[in-house]
């Protein structure tokens, strides 16, 4: 049916209240078709993820559940949980089983995971995903949030794990939002000490770097007792900005979600950018203390010399550029 101005209607209602299969085996719909036993029956269901605030199956012992109680926010973590949900849908259809994944509307967290598990399964762009998602189901729309996980588990070739830069800096800047808005940091990530990284496992509560290509390079060092601070791929680079002539502006011009491609080997930082940044910028190490506070200094962990400060809402180098979260450590204190 058109609407008054003769333009045709963006979707049909009736993909709210049915299942739509975007492969051989795999439904996507919103909470209706979830809550009828009968329908999913008739679908051949067997298998379904449940991708809403509701922290419990509705027919447990009927279906092959997995649940992943979470808001539609864009700044839910879903990327975390893409692994399991592919090993969930592929083992099921695999079977020869059936696989529906819903959320409240069936338009932006199911349609999340459905795209992640199509870019794995058959090597699409998140792009392409969406749009083979969107020719049956129209409705599809995943939050500005999800999209960007989505180009991100692109980006890091489907690999969630704390060694790829990227993750590791979009599970920072998470931390840094989560901070800013419930006050405190639910599960922390942490670059790890290059001292110990190669030998050791994660810290309870917190989500730490383990070993990367980049602790093998030579450190950042305490310039006073040459104790080893921060391995290379740690450090984030950013664009010199207009020095001291933008500091009033606080402009927030700069993140540490950036992109693998971006180099972190200080060596190549432009030499404009190394007369005029005052600081290097890190990820959060774990031998800073006091990083459950919004702000706080960072001190030398064997002489306790003090090297720099942090701020989880942001600072503004030397250069003009705005860091979000800061973790700043100054160069005359620290030999690159």
């Amino acid at each position: 049916m058109s609407d008054p101005f003769g333009q045709p209607p963006r979707f049909d209602s009736k993909q709210f209240r049915e299942a739509q299969e975007i492969l051989p085996g795999l439904f996507l719909s919103g909470a209706l078709i979830s809550e009828s036993r009968d329908k999913m029956k008739e679908l051949g269901i067997t298998h379904i993820i449940q991708v809403t605030d509701i922290p419990t199956p509705r027919f447990p012992g009927e279906f092959i559940y997995k649940v992943i109680p979470v808001p539609d926010m864009d700044e839910t973590n879903l990327i975390k949980h893409f692994p399991d949900t592919y090993t969930f849908i592929h083992s099921a259809i695999e079977s020869g089983r059936k696989v529906l994944v819903h959320c409240q509307a069936g338009a932006s967290r199911s349609v999340t995971i459905a795209c992640a598990y199509l870019m794995k399964e058959k090597k699409m762009s998140a792009l392409e995903a969406l749009t083979h998602i969107q020719a049956v189901r129209q409705i599809a729309e995943p939050n500005d949030g999800f999209m960007t996980q989505l180009l991100l588990y692109g980006e890091i070739e489907h690999d969630v794990n704390v060694n790829r830069t990227a993750y590791r800096r979009f599970l920072i800047a998470s931390n840094a939002a989560q901070r800013e808005m419930l006050g405190y940091i639910e599960e922390m990530t942490l670059a790890a000490d290059p001292l110990n990284a190669p030998a050791r496992a994660a810290a309870p509560g917190s989500t730490a770097l383990t070993m990367t290509a980049g602790i093998q390079q030579s450190p950042l060092k305490c310039k006073k007792c040459r104790r080893a601070l921060v391995a290379r791929d740690s450090v984030v680079t950013h664009t010199p900005g207009q020095g001291q002539a933008s500091f009033g502006y606080r402009k927030r011009d700069a993140t540490l979600h950036i992109s693998e491609a971006v180099q972190s080997d200080i060596s190549k930082i432009a030499p404009k950018a190394a007369t005029v940044c005052q600081s290097y910028f890190i990820e959060p190490v774990e031998w800073i203390q006091k990083l459950h506070g919004m702000e706080g200094k960072i001190s030398c962990p064997k002489c306790d010399s003090k090297l720099g400060t942090f701020n989880w809402s942001g600072e503004q180098c030397s250069c003009g550029t705005w860091v979000t979260p800061a973790f700043m450590m100054h160069k005359g204190k620290v030999d690159g």
